[in-house]
């Protein structure tokens, strides 16, 4: 099938019930340290954490890490772990999705995050690498080349998969409402839907193109997947990192 990517980041705002931005709190909202706003205190599907809180909000949270031309910004171990997620679909009650950490998921039996579809439609996710807290805070991502992370999908048959072209990665920021450009999978990884881990590197620049996406404020890594028939999948992704090349 044809799927219009764009048409695919709109559906997701939409799924979301945020104008502008593609999961609430939106850069701008205020937050506070006693009552942090989460999607779930916004009645948007359910937040995850993976953690006690970012180092920069206050909490005992680890934040990236740096590795020679490499920065690590979640690796679920240690780096990213005051992270907290949301999850949404658009074809209730006939789909339901679930993201959040899993020990034991990730690569080489390390912790990583699983985000389980079921169903027709948009199904998505996001990963707020602070815990949307502070409300400024932000990885920058201008000193590097390229976005690479670790994927694998897990399904009992091509059919269950999500379809490859039909899944794409986005990020947001928190300096401003604008998304990035959505930026297919596959693109980077042929034949990513095997079962097997596969490492992605995206060039940063992608996420731009389009977009008035702000590089210097990531802080929400995403996944989105659009299927018209129903589906049945599990999607886990390790070692998302910013990479010199």
């Amino acid at each position: 099938m044809t799927l219009n990517l764009r048409n695919l980041a709109s559906l997701a705002v939409v799924a979301a019930g945020t104008s502008g931005c593609l999961c609430p709190p939106c850069p701008g909202t205020t937050v506070s340290n006693a009552s942090p706003l989460t999607p779930a205190a916004l009645g948007m599907g359910t937040a995850t954490t993976a953690g006690n809180g970012m180092t920069m909000g206050g909490g005992t949270g680890s934040g990236p890490t740096a590795s020679g031309n490499n920065l690590v910004v979640w690796d679920g171990d240690g780096a990213g772990t005051g992270a907290q997620g949301w999850e949404s679909c658009d074809k209730k009650p006939n789909c339901s999705v679930k993201v959040g950490p899993e020990s034991g998921a990730g690569v080489n039996g390390s912790t990583g995050l699983k985000l389980h579809g079921e169903g027709p439609g948009f199904i998505g996710m996001g990963w707020n690498l602070f815990g949307w807290y502070p409300e400024t805070a932000g990885v920058d991502l201008t000193p590097y080349t390229h976005l690479a992370f670790q994927i694998r999908v897990d399904a009992k048959s091509p059919t269950d998969a999500p379809e490859p072209s039909a899944v794409t990665v986005l990020l947001g920021c928190s300096h401003n409402k604008n998304d990035s450009a959505s930026v297919p999978v596959e693109r980077y990884g042929k034949g990513f839907t095997d079962g097997k881990w596969h490492k992605i590197e995206i060039p940063v620049s992608a996420f731009t193109k389009g977009s008035k996406f702000d590089l210097a404020s990531f802080w929400e890594f995403r996944i989105a997947t659009w299927s018209a028939a129903p589906r049945h999948f599990d999607i886990y992704v390790d070692d998302i990192t910013a990479e010199k090349q």
